[in-house]
């Protein structure tokens, strides 16, 4: 069943919303690749700090990920509109209002959840960026503050009536930050509520969670978070099950980690060696859980000082869970990588300049070729 979003059609009901330091340029495309029509946005970005740098890498867009939105917080309408003009010059399908977030230091400023405190100050937020842009607003927030203040239903009609085209809820309170149970129940007051899309979020971590959640809460569409990290086959496998009932198979360990390597070469391509290896150590860690006898390999990933380190690492780790053929896979998958990272593959001068050169263990098997 296809879902409106002011003036654009999804072609699936599964989002994955923003996580900050996850859900950046690299993230995506990964998950974009695999899945392309499911909907997502960009990690979080301050209004307020756009004022003082309108550049921001965090709102960098690919022209093949749409549909795509862009979710700024803060709680200056003012502010927030110039924000929303942003994002929307950037190409953004659909700005995003952050009213959830649960971290303390973004809700002693007023920003994020504290919002759900000052629904007025929140409706203004809503209206003043709905007047800036042409593009539809949408918002996200909690059940409440805390169990005594659960005031989603009313801040969700609220927000509708401010002119948000849709909502994602999360299950849980700002109290509780990410512990305890999503209380799916409890999102499903919200959709009875309200006419525009609403889609559930919280503890979705299989395609059978995300089938529940939508029978429960009646939903137009899931919001898959952390579900996700270090797992965007979840996506896809979300997407067919709901469609079509088939519960496809996760990957084996072995692609498992040729995905992490290709996750943390990009990082490392798109944001440099040293910002993009230590965003990699949790990418890599998260990669790698579930995998039988990974533990010490993990703890080794969260010390890793270059993509050397990494694919040696993980190397090892598919001869213990793969065996030869497991280790000639990942190696074949590095090769590959490697080279279609090259500034320029079969130029140069022959030292590979450019490049980022395979590890030593490529060198202790024998060569594959490659297709």
């Amino acid at each position: 069943m296809p879902v409106q979003i002011g003036s654009f059609t999804l072609k699936s009901r599964v989002y994955v919303p923003p996580m900050a330091g996850v859900t950046d340029l690299v993230f995506r495309q990964i998950v974009r690749g695999i899945d392309p029509n499911c909907m997502m946005s960009t990690e979080m970005v301050s209004s307020r700090a756009l004022l003082a740098r309108p550049e921001s890498r965090i709102m960098d867009l690919a022209p093949d990920e749409h549909p795509i939105g862009i979710q700024i917080f803060g709680h200056e309408p003012d502010v927030m509109a110039n924000a929303a003009q942003l994002a929307q010059a950037k190409g953004a399908d659909f700005v995003d209002i952050n009213m959830g977030c649960p971290v303390p230091k973004i809700t002693k400023g007023k920003d994020g959840c504290a919002l759900m405190r000052e629904p007025h100050l929140a409706r203004d937020i809503i209206r003043s960026v709905k007047s800036a842009v042409n593009i539809p607003v949408t918002v996200k927030f909690r059940l409440g503050w805390d169990d005594s203040t659960r005031n989603c239903v009313e801040f969700g009609e609220m927000v509708e009536e401010a002119g948000a085209s849709m909502v994602t809820v999360h299950g849980r309170t700002r109290q509780q930050l990410y512990s305890g149970v999503a209380d799916w129940h409890y999102i499903a007051k919200v959709k009875a509520a309200l006419s525009i899309p609403v889609f559930g979020n919280g503890d979705v971590f299989s395609p059978e969670n995300a089938a529940t959640l939508l029978e429960i809460t009646g939903c137009d569409g899931v919001a898959v978070a952390r579900g996700s990290l270090g797992n965007p086959w979840l996506i896809p496998r979300i997407t067919k099950y709901l469609e079509t009932g088939v519960l496809d198979d996760p990957p084996d360990d072995i692609e498992r980690l040729k995905w992490a390597y290709m996750h943390c070469l990009g990082l490392l391509k798109y944001k440099g060696p040293r910002v993009g290896i230590n965003e990699s150590r949790r990418h890599l860690t998260q990669y790698t859980k579930g995998i039988s006898g990974a533990a010490p390999f993990r703890n080794r990933l969260t010390q890793i000082a270059s993509v050397d380190d990494a694919a040696r690492i993980m190397a090892e780790l598919a001869l213990a869970c793969g065996g030869t053929e497991g280790e000639k896979r990942f190696l074949l998958a590095v090769e590959q990588a490697n080279f279609k990272n090259c500034e320029h593959p079969g130029e140069g001068n022959g030292d590979g300049e450019g490049c980022i050169k395979p590890p030593v263990y490529v060198g202790a098997v024998a060569p594959v070729a490659v297709p």
